[in-house]
């Protein structure tokens, strides 16, 4: 495609500098915009001029500075500068607000322009319906004389919103879809007679015009899809003149084929190429895929520019449905890693999981076995207590024949009898604190019991009642019961 463009925009020496030279007047926004220009550059002057006098007083303040200090007066020096430099400064001040109404009294006197202000939407809107109603007159004529159907055939294939519009669309086209579509902008000149013969002969001939309807989405064609956006502005616009000087127009009829894009998409920008166009904050990179101008153009017959077109379509439509595949592969390649970590996070999540759920079956083992070791230690201890207790109260048996004794007889569970003799006046207490120890020295397991006697049925819980309290003395049989069993 570039090869294809690099051949039709060459032209003649000649042919070239007589459209530049025509193209100069029309670009410039007419006489208005060189008084407003003129009127703008002197009051830049005069600012400039304030700003070079302050620069040049403060060097030369601070070579006097220099020189009273080495001289021994810094002080002196010193304010000296300070009021030089307020004094530069108010003059800079005096100079702006006597300037601003001359600035103002010149937009009263030459008032902008219909086609003035690249940011305008208004003006530039206005721009392009300007020229769809200029090629519009050749596109009706060229209707009238064909046989074409006419339906897509005389359908306006070019955009009647500005510039900046345009170029947006296609970003947030391209954003939102997998489609980008090219954009070819085409630049009319009413001063050059070529730019009117390529307009009669072949930019209106029914089957570009077919082609270009069928090939936008504004166009209202059908089949095509959405692969071009035709933009058209006049030289004497602001946006014509903004395309003459991006896009390196030299001669006229200009016709380009371009590929638009957001920066913040990537790519390189290249001199010969590439241009940049600050848009609502953003740029917008135009990558130039076919550029033709001059007479070659306006001679160049319509079957020959619809080959350019349609190569460049297909190779742009090529490189496109790479890109997509590319982009469809890094989009499955990162969904592939994203379920990849996920199994990862929740694969980790489980470990950590079953490592806490060990650590808490650890733990609750650990605590278990603290607590009945704890427990047995605690009943250890408890049964020393209760024997050291027990050899305290029992004191030795009273021999036979002693008064205010009762023999007591104790029948143990398993049918074994133990045979005391214990003071009247001993207390229950005193018989269960002896049992302990004879359970204690004979390894008899019984460490929860009651004593009671048989006949009369009665059972002794009240360790404070005395043998004598108890009808136990003289002699009295006790029945032993083990509780635990």
């Amino acid at each position: 495609g570039s090869g294809s463009g690099s051949g039709p925009s060459s032209g003649s020496g000649a042919g070239n500098s007589l459209s530049a030279a025509r193209s100069d007047p029309t670009s410039a926004g007419g006489g208005r915009a060189r008084h407003r220009s003129a009127a703008a550059a002197a009051a830049s002057a005069a600012s400039s001029a304030a700003a070079a006098s302050s620069l040049t007083g403060n060097t030369n303040t601070g070579s006097s500075t220099g020189l009273a200090t080495s001289a021994g007066g810094g002080i002196a020096t010193t304010t000296s500068t300070g009021f030089v430099s307020k004094l530069l400064l108010l003059l800079t001040l005096l100079l702006k607000i006597i300037l601003y109404p001359l600035r103002k009294l010149s937009i009263l006197i030459f008032p902008p322009g219909p086609y003035d202000g690249i940011t305008s939407k208004s003006c530039s809107d206005k721009a392009a319906r300007d020229f769809v109603a200029t090629f519009r007159k050749y596109l009706s004529s060229s209707a009238t004389a064909s046989t074409a159907d006419a339906s897509s055939s005389s359908a306006n294939p070019f955009s009647t919103e500005g510039y900046r519009t345009t170029v947006n669309e296609i970003v947030s086209s391209a954003s939102s879809s997998s489609s980008s579509p090219l954009l070819l902008i085409y630049l009319h000149s009413s001063l050059h007679p070529d730019c009117a013969k390529f307009c009669e002969t072949t930019l209106s001939d029914p089957r570009l015009v077919a082609y270009l309807n069928q090939s936008s989405s504004a166009g209202g064609g059908g089949g095509g899809g959405d692969m071009i956006r035709c933009f058209g502005a006049l030289t004497g616009s602001a946006d014509g003149a903004h395309l003459a000087q991006t896009l390196g127009a030299a001669a006229y009829p200009f016709l380009c084929l371009v590929g638009v894009k957001s920066s913040s998409s990537g790519g390189s920008s290249r001199s010969s190429s590439n241009s940049r166009n600050n848009s609502n904050s953003s740029s917008i990179v135009l990558e130039v895929k076919l550029k033709m101008q001059g007479r070659k153009l306006a001679i160049l017959a319509t079957d020959s520019l619809l080959a350019y077109l349609q190569t460049v379509v297909r190779q742009h439509d090529a490189a496109m449905a790479q890109e997509n595949a590319r982009r469809l592969q890094r989009q499955e390649e990162a969904m592939l890693r994203q379920e990849q970590d996920r199994e990862y996070r929740e694969t980790l999540e489980a470990d950590r999981a079953r490592e806490e759920a060990r650590r808490a079956e650890q733990e609750r083992e650990e605590a278990e076995r603290r607590a009945k070791e704890e427990e047995e230690l605690r009943a250890v201890e408890e049964r020393e207590n209760a024997l050291a207790k027990a050899m305290s109260l029992v004191g030795d048996e009273p021999p036979a024949g002693t008064a205010d004794t009762a023999r007591v007889r104790m029948t143990l569970p398993n049918g074994r009898r133990i045979d005391r003799r214990f003071r009247a006046d001993d207390t229950i207490e005193v018989v269960r604190a002896f049992l302990t120890v004879y359970f204690h020295e004979n390894d008899v397991d019984i460490s929860n019991f009651s004593l009671s006697t048989s006949f009369p049925k009665r059972t002794y819980d009240d360790p404070t009642v005395t043998l004598r309290e108890g009808d136990l003395v003289p002699q009295a049989v006790l029945m032993v019961q083990d509780l635990d069993a």
